[in-house]
């Protein structure tokens, strides 16, 4: 198979993952990333350790005519939150022109169109929606939970770095009488971007550690849509935490067991509901941030005292929480190994 991919936004740190994986992607024969902001300049004076492992320099604009050669044309948006669903409808258009529209494969990291209800993304997002009419249109590629949701599609919503973990901690307690989850979470400063704010500056946040968006952050609505979808009559309290690290997500989702479920039942659940997935690694007790970070892998334990029980889950916020699930999700949406890039341990210690 012959894959040519272009990413948009491709200057951003998702963006940067973006062109390492590709880069050493088995099936990707051609790889172009666009910025407007660095056209013309050398992949690596943005991404340096990308140095004399990628040649070639950003684009001031997207090539269509040079992607539509390919046997299977592949289109990464990694622009800010927004961009994607201002620019669909002249997207589109191109496309059209360029013999796109029914051959490409757009896979979204942005916010844009993971929720399929508007009311949803205006109450998560507190906005409405750019492009109310793109909304269910996109499938959304949750790739560890459910991979044939994502086989053979065209347009794929990439979950967000928090959604991911939340949501799969939550899987494996479908069925089960949960009413209330309580999940604590922290991320490391990428997740923030490149730009650095006042609460986000990795200098501000390197020795401090404090709740943000409490009870609000929009990935909130992503894991409303799964517990929809999913038939749980469950609230989820959602906290996140700014810590001081760089990469990294370490969620601790914590819930009363029903009556008839212990310890051997939560564990059977969690083997039950990853198995077979290649990415998804169960672990005696806490995971550790340290050991996912670098990788596709996302780590998941457990904890059980009577009825009072926890679900842990450790991920890299850029690669399965972005860029590496993402390229997950173009390898079975082309019929490819879910592995095909992707196979590698991250460093340890982090």
């Amino acid at each position: 198979m012959s894959i040519r991919a272009l990413i948009l936004g491709a200057s951003g740190y998702g963006g940067g993952e973006l062109l390492r994986l590709l880069a050493g992607h088995p099936e990707v024969s051609s790889l172009r990333g666009v910025s407007r902001n660095h056209a013309s300049k050398p992949f690596h004076l943005v991404h340096p350790n990308l140095r004399g492992l990628l040649e070639g320099t950003f684009d001031a604009t997207p090539d269509w005519a040079w992607l539509a050669q390919s046997e299977h044309p592949v289109c990464f948006a990694a622009m800010p939150h927004g961009e994607l669903a201002k620019q669909l409808p002249t997207l589109e258009s191109a496309w059209a022109e360029a013999g796109l529209t029914d051959r490409l494969t757009l896979i979204d990291l942005s916010g844009d169109f993971r929720l399929a209800d508007a009311e949803a993304f205006a109450k998560h997002y507190g906005q409405s929606h750019p492009n109310p009419a793109g909304l269910g249109t996109f499938t959304y590629g949750l790739a560890d939970a459910f991979p044939e949701a994502v086989q053979g599609q065209r347009r794929i919503a990439n979950p967000g770095c928090f959604a991911t973990a939340l949501q799969l901690g939550l899987r494996p307690l479908a069925g089960l009488a949960i009413p209330h989850v309580s999940a604590f979470a922290i991320t490391g400063s990428s997740g923030s971007g490149m730009a650095p704010s006042e609460t986000t500056h990795h200098p501000t946040r390197a020795t401090d550690f404090r709740a943000y968006k409490a009870l609000v952050h929009q990935h909130q609505g992503e894991v409303e849509q799964l517990c929809s979808q999913l038939g749980m009559d469950t609230t989820v309290a959602f906290i996140p935490h700014s810590a001081p690290i760089v990469r990294g997500i370490f969620a601790t989702l914590q819930f009363q067991l029903p009556e008839g479920v212990d310890g051997v039942g939560l564990q059977q659940r969690i083997q039950e509901a990853y198995a077979g997935r290649p990415f998804v690694r169960l672990v005696e007790g806490s995971p550790k941030v340290a050991a996912a970070t670098g990788s596709n892998f996302v780590d998941i334990g457990f904890a059980v005292e009577g009825r009072e029980a926890a679900i842990f889950v450790a991920l890299d916020n850029l690669l399965k929480g972005m860029a590496g699930q993402a390229v997950q999700n173009m390898n079975l949406a082309l019929g490819l190994s879910e592995k095909a890039g992707l196979w590698f341990a991250g460093g340890y210690p982090g």
